[in-house]
Parts: structure tokens; C-alpha cells; sequence
């Protein structure tokens, strides 16, 4: 599939929202997305973080859609082994099965903005929440204000072998 102008997506720098950014997982808003802190929080127990066998799709039934489970294949690669229908809809293409190297092929510069995400999850084994816009097409712009969670999955507290993304999209008119 090649780029198209519905296609392009990316974070809108300066955005309208002044809370935009980096934020605690405990200022996350949006019920899914703290729906999904809570699960992980749950299933992690005493570690720093979950394994990826303790993560079931009974355990996040309600949260599918708005998932992505990313696997750390190699040093700063990832692959998308699950990824739910929001996130498909917000950014116009599947992610599924792709490389983050690939990634550049639908949306260019994508790939760059998610390795920012995704690097600090694995090199400090920590969980982190973003909020903000994304911006949606080039000429026919389709603005979501977004909520994400990136949490960290781990067959020990030291290794890091998937990251679960929970994240919300809400269509926002391009005016606001």
C-alpha cells in the first residue's frame, strides 16, 4: 500500500491542549485507557511489570479494540502482533504484522515518533502515558485528541519482550 494523503499521520507539535505530552499513569482521563493501567497493574502483582503469558484476552475482553501488543524483536525493532480496530480507524491502515521499520511506508516519519515511544519502555523498563493530537490525512484532516498507555511486558523485573499500547482516539473537529 502506498502513502496516500489518508494515510499520512502524525502528532500535531503545539497543539491546542496545553496537558499534551508526557503525563503520570495516574492522570490518564479516559476510562479505557485507565481500564487497561488497572488491568496491567492487576496482573503484575508485586513485579515491576507483567510477563506477556499473564496477559490474556479474557483478562482484556472489553479493552481488544483498543489495544496494540508490540514485540521487541531486536535491538530498537518491534513488530505489531496484535492491534485493535481503534487504532486502525484513527490511523487509516493496520499496523498488524508490520516491522516498525515498515511503518514509514504508510504514514513517513510514523515509525520515528513510535520508536520515541517504545525505546524508554525497553532500555527503562518503565510505563508512561501520552496525551495529545494526532492529525490525520493531508488534505481531507481528520483531528483525534488521543490518550495512550505504553506498559511494559516481561518474562522477568530486568527484560522487556512486549510493550502493551491501551490507547483512546476521539475525533475532534479541526477548529477547536
Amino acid at each position: 500500500m502506498a502513502v496516500s494523503d489518508e494515510t499520512a499521520i502524525r502528532a500535531v507539535p503545539g497543539s491546542h491542549d496545553p496537558t499534551g505530552g508526557i503525563i503520570d499513569l495516574d492522570a490518564v482521563e479516559n476510562p479505557i485507557v485507565r481500564a487497561g493501567i488497572a488491568h496491567w497493574r492487576a496482573i503484575r502483582g508485586a513485579r515491576k511489570f507483567p510477563a506477556r503469558a499473564d496477559l490474556t484476552p479474557r483478562g482484556i475482553a472489553g479493552l481488544l479494540r483498543n489495544i496494540s501488543l508490540v514485540r521487541v524483536v531486536g535491538d530498537g525493532e518491534y513488530e505489531f502482533r496484535i492491534v485493535g480496530d481503534a487504532h486502525v480507524i484513527a490511523h487509516g491502515f493496520s499496523l498488524q504484522g508490520l516491522r516498525l521499520g515498515q511503518v514509514d511506508r504508510y504514514a513517513p516519519g510514523y515509525g520515528a515518533m513510535l520508536k520515541m515511544a517504545y525505546d524508554p519502555v525497553v532500555q527503562r523498563r518503565v510505563a508512561f502515558a501520552l496525551r495529545g493530537f494526532l492529525l490525520k490525512g493531508n488534505k481531507n484532516k481528520q483531528f483525534f485528541y488521543a490518550e495512550s498507555a505504553f506498559l511494559p511486558l516481561g518474562p522477568d523485573d530486568q527484560t522487556v519482550d512486549h510493550i502493551l499500547n491501551v490507547s483512546a482516539y476521539i475525533p475532534r473537529d479541526s477548529r477547536n
